[in-house]
């Protein structure tokens, strides 16, 4: 009769604690997580709202007044006739947006890139790419603030000039809270409070910027695709009309 003898128990490893609570790492990255995706819900409601009402207002085109003036639209288009001499107002060159768009995902893709060399335990290079994460996220939001400064129309100068400068709002607001997040990182990493065992922080960020730059994306589609309303017998209310 031959007899099995049960192997020790391996000893179980203790999970890493965080330095500053003393809670295992876990516990705090599962909420962190968890309050991510509240932050992105929040955000993506906003933005999907001023996309739905960009192209409600781009299809409605109520009393032709979805241009700016001096946009080149017909008579028919705007209920009146176009003035010789139009305004210097029109719509908004194509290329910034995507410009802008372009800079949010390099500085996502440095963030990645820092995540991963963290995860790797390279220290310096989780330095390296969230500091140039950083910088060019700055440079993305002198962009933006470039370009809704230059805009050939003012908020009153019809519908589409409204809802471009709330769209260029919305990216500025996302631009400074990710600067805020992006510094706060670096700071963090340089004192040792990101590491290789605590990098759930650069994760959800990256995250995050995943969800930035299709924000980005849903404004430069709208602002590059949808300009010239294509309803060209739009509905007469009241005494609503393009400003001139």
């Amino acid at each position: 009769m031959s007899t099995t003898q049960a192997k020790p128990e391996q000893p179980r490893a203790e999970e890493p604690k965080y330095p500053t609570t003393g809670e295992p790492i876990s516990t705090i990255a599962r909420r962190a997580r968890a309050g991510l995706w509240t932050l992105i819900v929040m955000d993506a409601a906003g933005t999907i709202a001023i996309v739905i009402a960009y192209s409600y207002l781009w299809a409605l085109n109520v009393n032709g007044g979805w241009a700016p003036p001096g946009a080149s639209l017909t008579a028919t288009e705007t209920n009146q006739t176009i003035p010789s001499t139009p305004p210097a107002a029109s719509f908004a060159t194509e290329w910034p947006f995507w410009a802008i768009l372009g800079l949010v995902v390099l500085s996502t893709l440095a963030t990645w890139f820092g995540y991963r060399e963290l995860k790797r335990g390279n220290h310096a290079g989780m330095v390296v790419g969230t500091g140039a994460a950083l910088v060019v996220s700055v440079g993305a939001l002198v962009a933006q603030w470039i370009q809704i400064s230059t805009f050939p129309f003012a908020a009153g100068d019809g519908a589409y000039a409204s809802a471009v400068l709330l769209l260029c709002a919305s990216n500025i607001f996302n631009l400074i809270i990710l600067i805020f997040l992006q510094l706060g990182m670096l700071i963090r990493t340089h004192k040792g409070l990101v590491s290789e065992a605590v990098h759930y922080q650069p994760q959800i960020l990256s995250y995050w910027m995943v969800w930035l730059c299709i924000a980005f994306l849903l404004g430069a589609i709208c602002t590059s695709f949808m300009v010239e309303s294509p309803n060209l017998d739009p509905a007469i209310f009241g005494t609503f009309q393009q400003q001139s």
